[in-house]
């Protein structure tokens, strides 16, 4: 049967809404590939190796320094002075090299540094260093896992392959040794070190010097034995683990006094690197190291 109503037909749409819609299809399938999105905010004075990938809406100021291969999200701000090294992955909604969250701070140019290699969670916030070090820097090695949420306050330290689970929070001047690995929620008191290869369970706080090779947790933290697992995977030889086992013995469990223990490890361990470690980080520690608990 033939149709008897009127053909419809197309709706005219002028020129200029045809570039406008070209336009916002442009800017909204913008691949991470395509470079730097069109509406990101780089600073002139901002200096960016060719291939750097920036998302929407990033902010990059003035000072600010990064380096090849490395990938920025969406909505993430950058304020220098700041330099980020070659190869990072960068998340959404991240700040770094803010002004530092600290009273006495008065608007000096203070630093950030980011290393080579490094994941950057989303909404992860890296602060600028203060007057009250001599270095004035925050800094971040190499090869760090940083999960989102991550706070690293001014004037830290952070090592190499460093995990941090989400919401770790290290408050400021906080050292960060090597393979150090955080689970979620863990709290670190300003002025607080972490030694290397320490494990912290998720929750934990602690307000004193985390040793190393040790795997801590709670609140205020207390050692629970050795990273084993982190110890192997690092590569230190089954003797060499033996033999930490005894100093830790002596040093953790021992009624051996403190002091006359680490002059034990000097002598009976001086070829174990690991105890002489020991024997460093205790004497250099201003807040004092967490022990074992003991039963009540």
């Amino acid at each position: 049967m033939p149709c008897r109503g009127r053909l419809l037909e197309a709706p005219v749409v002028s020129p200029h809404l045809l570039r406008i819609r070209a336009r916002r299809r442009r800017r909204y399938t913008w691949g991470m590939s395509k470079g730097i999105h069109p509406s990101a905010i780089v600073d002139p004075a901002a200096q960016l190796a060719a291939d750097v990938q920036l998302g929407p809406f990033c902010v990059i100021g003035a000072g600010v320094k990064i380096g090849a291969g490395t990938s920025i999200g969406p909505h993430t701000v950058i304020a220098g002075p700041t330099e980020i090294g070659t190869g990072n992955r960068i998340g959404n909604h991240c700040s770094l090299g803010a002004p530092p969250q600290d009273l006495g701070y008065k608007g000096e140019p203070t630093k950030l540094v980011i290393g080579t290699n490094n994941f950057l969670g989303d909404f992860v916030q890296v602060s600028r260093g203060t007057t009250k070090t001599p270095h004035q820097t925050t800094t971040i090695g190499n090869d760090n896992f940083l999960m989102a949420y991550t706070h690293v306050g001014h004037d830290c330290v952070v090592g190499n392959r460093v995990i941090a689970a989400n919401s770790v929070q290290l408050a400021g001047h906080v050292t960060v040794e090597d393979r150090a690995v955080f689970g979620g929620l863990v709290a670190i008191h300003q002025f607080c070190r972490v030694g290397t290869m320490a494990m912290i369970s998720g929750g934990s706080v602690a307000s004193m010097d985390i040793p190393p090779y040790c795997r801590v947790g709670g609140y205020g933290c207390a050692v629970y034995g050795l990273n084993l697992i982190g110890l192997e995977r690092s590569g230190v030889p089954k003797d060499a683990v033996r033999r930490l086992r005894d100093a830790y013995k002596l040093l953790f469990r021992s009624a051996t006094p403190y002091e006359e223990a680490l002059k034990k490890l000097e002598t009976e361990f001086a070829d174990l690197p690991q105890a002489q470690h020991w024997v460093k980080f205790f004497r250099e520690s201003d807040r004092g190291v967490v022990r074992e608990r003991t039963n009540k």
